[in-house]
């Protein structure tokens, strides 16, 4: 019986670990701009920002991005017109400035 218990609680951890549960947050944000800003991120931002934006390739953005740039409009020139010859690129022709918008603000507000 304890065996049985054992085990239970075993699958029972690994079906936790795999479903999820870490990074993958699929709850859809009440503001829609957020969670336009949430797609915009997860499509365009995440594979160098990481998908909590704790950085990678590109720095880490949770928990800094808005004390680094106070003014949000600072903020969404860098995603338009990118910074760092290259490092950090122009996202001002791939995205609508409401899309730059939203995910200024998801960079801000959604981690």
């Amino acid at each position: 019986m304890i065996a049985a218990v054992g085990s239970l609680v075993l699958a029972t951890s690994l079906m936790a670990v795999g479903c999820g549960g870490g990074d993958d947050d699929s709850s859809v944000p009440s503001d829609p701009v957020l969670a336009q800003g949430r797609d915009v991120y997860r499509s365009q931002c995440a594979q160098c920002h990481g998908s909590r934006g704790g950085g990678g390739s590109g720095v880490k953005l949770a928990g800094v991005v808005a004390a680094t740039y106070p003014n949000i409009e600072d903020h969404v020139a860098v995603i338009r017109d990118g910074k760092g010859s290259g490092r950090m690129p122009a996202f001002g022709d791939r995205l609508s400035p409401e899309e730059i918008e939203a995910v200024a603000r998801w960079e801000r507000e959604g981690f």
